[in-house]
């Protein structure tokens, strides 16, 4: 037995020895994948996210950066991928803080596998771009975005199952007192942003950047222009005609007379817009529904109406009664009446908000620096103001005109029409008067009949002369025609901003009710924030949303029409940021906001918009299944 021992002893070393070489080469040639031929497994896909700013306030664009590292020897595949493929992509969070723009991929490069043949990879180093929007309501604080990167990694060889990976972004919340900075910006200068894509407009964007961003002087100049650019909008035009009256049917002593009276008055605009800013932005009101106020309403038809009569020269403003004092300084004459009637213009130009002005309240509204928020609001209203500082300066040369033939007093007739026509506009508007707006009609009949009114007016007015100077018989056959041709350019003014009839969306009223019919039926949702002070939503409403080929265009989509005339939905205003109006968004019943539009579009332009939030949609559908 003995003897027998040795022998067994030297087996079982051998054996032994043999199993410790020969193992881990099997190991190693049957599990590949895992890498268990090294003492620690490799690490295929590695990910970091940045952001372009190094604090992001509320209601700020700012971009996001993921940084991806691929193990060398590996990839994974591109975005879009290749028909059967796996792609890399980015699957955001549910945050109520924060929308999200389109995703930038890179663009792969072409590998021939031996399976499928060539497809768009990713290897090396990528870096993915994201727009991204902090809403208004955002807490100040430090926070985080979670979000996942999914790819599927993939050697020479063969694929491993799809993964994800969770990236972490650090984001410090602050107001707008603070000084933002950009940060990372080599690593965002790579990605190919597409800033037409952004849902913001670009004043607003380079306004809040200039606000944010500490130059304050860029802020007020962009502010400055915006006011000018407000001034041709259309909502602006009833204000010429009673700035000619107020200085061109009075007398003056010259150009310089009229130029400081002009800039008195628009002082006036500028005075009412900036304590209108910031105490319409403190309550997080719309600016511009100050217009709605059927009391606001009805004291401007007042003055206007007031100032029309003694245009007609029902009254004369040198009477000395204090009633007549009273009108003479209304109707513009002296440095108060001029300031007095600049503040009415004000309010009346109210509802030409734009983007600039949405930039400018925002800040106001999330910032306690109103002092800045104050100057911003008298810098834009300087802005508006200058178109009726020239036409002021130069209406005050009819004055200075002949006044033989009576030429002066067609003049004068003709501003007292426009003035009363537009009293009737604004009354329109209040709900007692509803009659006027359900009367209108945009259509060739209804206008031929406005045509004709005016044409009878005119004829029996007798323009060339005031009532002042006219026998009582005579009165009576003026006023009449004046009356006519009032109600004749009342017809055209405000059949104009009508629906053109017989061609009109489905609209209905209910946000809730209508994204839960979406989700039901699994349509597209426009979203259109309208009020009949807006010009521009009444434009939409009669140029582009009547249009035939828009009709048959959104007829698979669940449109929904809110109304802010009278009051505004202080939910819906915080949930999808209205500032101003118009605004109108596209999105799906998951309420993935695709476009936001903050002005006028015609059809063509909105054609094309439709087509591309089809695409995304379409393209993000695909990407679910």
């Amino acid at each position: 037995m003995l003897k027998n021992t040795k022998p067994n002893k030297t087996l079982l070393c051998a054996l032994l020895t043999f199993i410790t070489i020969i193992f881990p080469i099997c190991t190693q040639a049957q599990f590949p994948d895992f890498d268990l031929s090294d003492n620690q497994p490799v690490e295929k896909l590695s990910a970091e996210g940045f952001i372009s700013l190094d604090k992001v306030q509320p209601g700020r664009d700012f971009k996001i950066a993921v940084v991806v590292k691929i193990a060398k020897g590996w990839h994974v595949n591109a975005n879009p991928a290749r028909e059967g493929l796996i792609p890399t992509e980015i699957i955001f969070p549910e945050t109520p803080n924060l929308t999200f723009g389109k995703v930038i991929y890179p663009t792969g490069d072409t590998l021939n596998l031996a399976s499928i043949g060539e497809a768009p990879v990713y290897h090396d180093t990528i870096t993915i771009g994201i727009p991204a929007t902090l809403l208004q309501s955002t807490p100040i604080g430090p926070t985080t975005l979670d979000m996942q990167l999914r790819y599927q990694a993939c050697n020479d060889e063969q694929c491993l199952l799809p993964e994800t990976l969770n990236v972490t972004i650090p984001i410090n919340v602050v107001s707008l007192a603070e000084t933002a900075q950009e940060a990372n910006e080599a690593i965002f200068a790579n990605i190919a942003f597409d800033t037409t894509t952004n849902d913001s407009s670009e004043d607003q964007g380079g306004i809040a950047g200039a606000l944010s961003g500490g130059n304050l002087w860029l802020a007020f100049l962009l502010v400055f222009v915006g006011g000018i650019v407000t001034s041709l909008t259309p909502c602006v035009y009833p204000l010429i005609p009673i700035t000619v009256s107020i200085f061109g049917a009075n007398e003056s002593t010259g150009i310089l007379r009229s130029f400081l009276l002009s800039v008195v008055y628009v002082f006036g605009i500028v005075v009412t817009y900036s304590i209108l800013g910031v105490a319409v932005a403190s309550t997080g009101a719309v600016f511009g529904q100050i217009m709605a106020n059927p009391w606001v309403i009805g004291f401007i038809s007042v003055i206007l109406v007031t100032l029309g009569l003694s245009m007609f020269g029902v009254f004369e403003i040198r009477l000395p009664s204090s009633m007549q004092n009273r009108l003479n300084t209304v109707g513009g004459a002296g440095f108060v009446g001029a300031f007095g009637m600049g503040t009415v213009a004000g309010v009346i130009a109210a509802p030409c908000t734009g983007p600039a002005l949405a930039a400018v309240l925002a800040y106001i509204a999330t910032t306690s620096s109103l002092v800045i928020g104050f100057w911003l609001m008298f810098t834009y209203a300087l802005g508006m103001g200058l178109l009726f500082i020239c036409i002021g300066t130069f209406s005050g040369l009819l004055s200075a005109l002949p006044r033989s033939g009576g030429w002066m007093y067609v003049l004068e007739n003709i501003f007292g029409i426009a003035i009363i026509t537009m009293a009737l506009y604004f009354l329109k508007d209040v709900k007692i008067f509803a009659p006027l707006t359900s009367f209108l009609q945009n259509s060739l009949p209804f206008f031929g009949i406005a045509a004709g009114l005016i044409l009878i007016g005119l004829l029996l007015g007798k323009l060339t002369q005031r009532f002042s100077g006219i026998p009582a018989g005579m009165k009576v056959r003026k006023a009449s025609g004046l009356l006519m041709v009032i109600v004749g350019a009342f017809m055209i003014v405000g059949g104009l901003q009508q629906p053109v009839a017989g061609v009109h969306l489905n609209w209905v009223s209910d946000e809730p009710t209508a994204l839960e019919t979406a989700k039901q039926e699994d349509k597209l949702v426009m979203l259109d924030f309208y009020a009949t002070w807006c010009s521009a939503c009444n434009e939409l409403d009669h140029k582009t949303f009547s249009d035939q080929t828009i009709v048959d265009k959104l007829e698979n989509y669940i449109t929904v029409k809110l109304d802010f005339s009278v009051e505004s939905d202080k939910a819906l205003t915080e949930k999808y940021q209205i500032r101003g109006l118009p605004v109108v968004i596209f999105m799906d019943a998951q309420e993935n906001i695709f476009k936001r539009i903050e002005k006028f579009v015609d059809a063509e332009e909105m054609l094309k918009i439709i087509e591309n939030v089809e695409a995304e949609a379409k393209s993000i559908k695909g990407s679910d299944l």
